[in-house]
């Protein structure tokens, strides 16, 4: 900050003492306006930082979905082998389809959810609030659409736990398939009508937990994509998510 000295030979008269007064009220003006004009330019800059790695986040989570989709996808297929292995015995088929066999990893692939670590550390140093309003507004939607996304995926580790806890009774294999373990489904020709049955509705149940995971997925990449595309307010990113479902 500026310092300001009085000078060194005494006031005299009054118009020295109101000229020796504006001196220190300029010299303060000055040191004021430099000191805020220095961290309005800061600001700026952490600013525009922020907004960098918010958007190179987004970039990034947009490639981990693109895996996610391809991931979900295997497991969906792997179940729906198995679902229709299950009804074919269930129904008495003259020849009953084949279960995936067990050397078969899709259902034991993990997928990677997306991150909002810089937003969380942005709302912990406060730097958050350097971003203009609509911003805020824009970025709230995409954590709306995360914390939606994490519940779909809890859905679908419980509905996986259920299904890995019936197949529990008639194989035993260590650790879970949605962790990663190699997890060999059950031999269906010795279950029971009634046990196929129950199999084939927690089957059904744990596909549609997937087609839940993979519309959030979805709904948070139209999101993240449509800020990076240069929406301005939350407005537009919820009008792209209306068309997104109206049009799928």
């Amino acid at each position: 900050m500026l310092d300001v000295h009085p000078p060194h030979a005494p006031t005299h008269t009054w118009k020295d003492f109101f000229i020796h007064i504006a001196t220190i009220t300029v010299g303060l003006v000055i040191a004021i306006g430099l000191e805020q004009s220095v961290e309005a330019v800061h600001h700026l800059h952490q600013r525009h930082q922020l907004e960098e790695k918010l958007r190179n986040e987004l970039h990034e989570n947009l490639m981990v979905d693109e895996k996610d989709f391809k991931t979900f996808e295997g497991i969906r297929a792997y179940l729906n082998e198995l679902k229709t292995a299950v009804s074919t015995r269930e129904h008495e088929a003259a020849q009953p389809a084949l279960p995936p066999a067990a050397s078969d990893t899709r259902r034991e692939q993990i997928p990677i959810a997306p991150s909002i670590a810089v937003w969380n550390a942005a709302k912990l140093d406060a730097t958050v609030t350097l971003l203009p309003s609509n911003e805020i507004d824009m970025y709230s939607g995409v954590i709306l659409q995360h914390d939606l996304l994490f519940a779909a995926l809890n859905d679908f580790q419980r509905s996986a736990f259920e299904l890995e806890s019936f197949e529990e009774r008639f194989v035993d294999y260590p650790g879970a398939f949605d962790m990663g373990y190699r997890t060999p489904p059950p031999n269906l020709d010795r279950m029971t009508p009634a046990e196929l049955t129950e199999y084939e509705s927690r089957l059904a149940t744990y596909i549609k937990s997937v087609d839940r995971v993979v519309v959030r997925i979805h709904f948070f990449d139209i999101t993240a994509r449509a800020i990076l595309d240069g929406a301005t307010s939350r407005e537009d990113v919820r009008h792209r998510l209306t068309e997104a479902t109206t049009n799928h």
